[in-house]
């Protein structure tokens, strides 16, 4: 995306540029296609764009009317920051910080435009869906779920993907 997710992750993810996010954006497609069925109708799957909705609210808008919901103390409590604090050499960014805000106003997004009250995702993903289910609860969205399952790691014991 065009912001990294800083969970699983010792360094600041490098940022992309447009065309770089289009093709990401293109491939994850196709790798969905062989598992997903996207024909229309009620039951067909649906990819959407987050900046959809997130483009078209400002800075100001979005502090206000999402990052009043979620305080800094339980942010920094999350996994995906702590580790990343404690390592004095590369700290974390505002923009990795705020991730968490970003995903977790999408899963609310999503539950009221979409009905949409499970996401799913790997283990490094629990803090931001919490933070997604802790968000739609504060601000009086349909009650939201999460399921995670065990990251798939390589032989170093690192991340794959």
């Amino acid at each position: 995306g065009m912001i990294g997710d800083p969970s699983g992750k010792s360094e600041e993810r490098n940022l992309l540029d447009a065309d770089t996010l289009a093709a990401n954006l293109a491939g994850q497609r196709a790798q969905l296609e062989r598992l997903l069925d996207f024909s229309e109708g009620p039951t067909g799957a649906l990819v959407v764009n987050n900046h959809t909705w997130l483009g078209q609210m400002g800075f100001l808008e979005f502090l206000r009317d999402v990052g009043k919901h979620l305080t800094v103390n339980y942010m920094m409590a999350k996994d995906s920051v702590k580790s990343r604090l404690e390592d004095r050499d590369q700290g974390i960014s505002y923009t990795e910080f705020t991730y968490q805000l970003l995903q977790a106003y999408d899963f609310v997004h999503l539950s009221r435009e979409r009905g949409c009250r499970l996401q799913v995702g790997g283990s490094d993903q629990w803090g931001n869906i919490t933070a997604g289910t802790e968000l739609a609860r504060k601000m009086g969205a349909p009650q939201l779920f999460g399921l995670v399952a065990p990251l798939l790691l390589d032989a170093s014991g690192q991340k794959m993907g």
